[in-house]
């Protein structure tokens, strides 16, 4: 089975040597990143007496001299300790390294000299690693870009560190390109798998003099697609829609497809052939075609459409109080089913560990079972015995204790008082300051950074943004475009072509007369029962509202608000 590359364990490396052949040269500094659920999880890096003379033109580059290296210890000595880090909370059996995959880059030098210098450690220890090189990425990702090195890429994406040439900085480096690179394989190519990944970075680059065979079959280039949001439909040779996709930038998307090579994934594989025409339809924002995207394929049920997968990379904490004994959950997407949300997170390590001190630190139920009906013939189940849960299940713990309890894990998150998570990292990372172990200062930090963000900007998104009335706003070439949402549901659109010129008494009428749910009283809004395709766009909104929140205006209207404060909104 194909890992996903969230389930996949990356060694970024990189090295320092005495010169450019694994088998003559030796390695004078080592660096390894260990990256797991698309985060930093831990880091190893020494210096190495190489046991030979550093050549001048390679102290010069690299900062690292005989006398620096003369006490540090041989390769050999630090050998267990690389071993040792890189089996490290990993499940492996044995020596059976399979489900790691080392990465740098132009990996391929970083890689024969640590497997040349491990097996003259060890000549049976088995390191033959799956690889993948952010410079093969880079050519593919990021194509008018004209160097390719890992200084220029780096300062590029805006994760240039202070000391190319030393391997921890270049391994730091390297490390911050991947996860960027991770994110945009995942929002452009959709590429979610290990698989995938390696195939993508293999895979042929095409130019505007070498066009690719779908291009010259469809008899189009991709000048012909406009670089604005949208969504296109690939056609057969019989008209059959056979596949509905949304973009940010139709070009941009759509060159991810015709420019690949025999290197794809199964679903691309059978569809690249069977493409005789692509169509698209303009919309005036990523929102827009993510709604349209959405329905469309409901309509349509393109046989290569396949599930959609949004938003993988930004968990949830989710509390389901909809339920009688509510547990808390890590979880990707929102759905339409009256839980708390406490999110999206930019990290998911900052998610692990929440959700471990609260299973660690309260008692709300560790159980598996989706919606526990409390009953005195209940048996007691081990966290009892740990002394993890107070059993509400056969009425050990009250109804109301535990309610109690739930009210109390939510204000260790949302709260930043004493006793909240906030505090608890605030000291954690103070006192690792003090110590001068500023690493770990800067994890929690950044940690304490992502829990702010999201507790301060909306404590709790409830049961994909039910009982709220949401007016949100884009602007793309000169135009604004404006979402009227009611309970999650989009109510209406609207599209200011001259938003300067534009007459607001016209405006207030145009949305008095046909968004008048705007000015009823909350409490007045009857819910209906949500068709599936209601359900489908309230998750597309919702999602879409969770993850790009800092990035446009988003209003959210209450009952003081009047229709004068909604066109001020909508046209400044």
């Amino acid at each position: 089975m194909d890992n996903g590359i969230l389930d996949t364990t990356f060694l970024v490396c990189d090295v320092e040597t005495t010169g450019m052949s694994c088998e003559h040269n030796r390695i004078t500094e080592i660096a390894i990143i260990k990256i797991k659920n698309g985060e930093i999880t831990d880091r190893f890096s020494t210096l190495v007496n190489p046991g030979q003379h550093i050549p001048y033109e390679i102290m010069r580059l690299t900062g690292i001299s005989n006398d620096l290296v003369k006490d540090k210890p041989y390769f050999e000595a630090i050998a267990p300790q690389i071993i040792a880090f890189i089996k490290k909370d990993e499940e492996i059996q044995g020596n059976d390294l399979s489900s790691i995959v080392f990465t740098g880059h132009n990996v391929t030098f970083d890689f024969n000299f640590v497997q040349s210098a491990l097996h003259r450690y060890d000549p049976l220890f088995n390191f033959n690693l799956k690889r993948v090189c952010t410079c093969k990425l880079a050519r593919r990702l990021l194509r008018k870009l004209k160097s390719k090195s890992l200084g220029s890429v780096a300062e590029h994406l805006e994760c240039a560190g202070k000391n190319f040439h030393r391997a921890y900085d270049d391994t730091l480096a390297t490390a911050k390109v991947f996860l960027k690179f991770i994110d945009m394989l995942s929002e452009q190519h959709e590429i979610d798998t290990l698989d995938e990944l390696i195939k993508f970075q293999n895979k042929k680059v095409y130019s505007d003099s070498n066009r690719s065979p779908v291009l010259k079959r469809i008899n189009k280039s991709l000048k012909d697609f406009p670089r604005l949001p949208g969504v296109y439909f690939m056609k057969s040779k019989n008209d059959e829609i056979l596949y509905i996709g949304k973009a940010k930038s139709l070009r941009e998307r759509l060159s991810n497809y015709v420019n690949y090579n025999s290197e794809l994934p199964p679903r691309i594989q059978q569809l690249i052939p069977k493409i005789h025409n692509i169509e698209f339809e303009v919309t005036a924002s990523e929102l827009s075609a993510l709604i349209l995207e959405s329905k469309l394929i409901k309509k349509f049920k393109p046989r290569f459409n396949t599930a959609i997968k949004r938003h993988r990379f930004h968990p949830f904490l989710k509390l389901d109080v909809q339920n009688e004994y509510p547990k808390m959950d890590k979880v990707y997407e929102i759905e339409n089913d009256g839980a708390h949300y406490f999110g999206p997170f930019s990290s998911g390590r900052t998610v692990n560990h929440a959700l471990r001190d609260i299973q660690d630190n309260f008692f709300l139920r560790k159980c598996e079972i989706k919606k526990l009906k409390a009953s005195e013939d209940h048996s007691t189940c081990m966290y009892l015995e740990m002394g993890k849960c107070k059993a509400p299940c056969n009425y050990t713990q009250t109804k109301n204790d535990y309610k109690v309890e739930v009210e109390t894990v939510q204000n260790y998150l949302i709260s930043d008082e004493r006793g909240s998570v906030q505090e608890k990292l605030t000291k954690q990372m103070e006192l690792f300051a003090e110590n001068n172990e500023f690493e770990r200062a800067a994890s929690v930090r950044d940690r304490l950074k992502d829990i702010k963000r999201v507790m301060s900007f909306q404590k709790v998104i409830t049961s994909a943004i039910n009982n709220k009335k949401i007016i949100i706003k884009q602007d793309l070439n000169g135009k604004r475009e404006i979402f009227f949402i009611q309970n999650g549901k989009l109510m209406n659109t609207y599209t200011l072509s001259t938003i300067d010129d534009y007459s607001q008494v016209d405006f207030l009428n145009e949305i008095t007369n046909t968004t008048d749910y705007l000015f009823f009283s909350l409490s007045k809004f009857v819910q209906h029962k949500f068709t599936n395709e209601e359900l489908d766009e309230i998750k597309v909104i919702s999602n879409w509202l969770a993850v790009n929140r800092n990035k446009n205006s988003v209003l959210y209207i209450n009952e003081s608000h009047t229709p004068q404060d909604i066109v001020n909104f909508v046209v400044h």
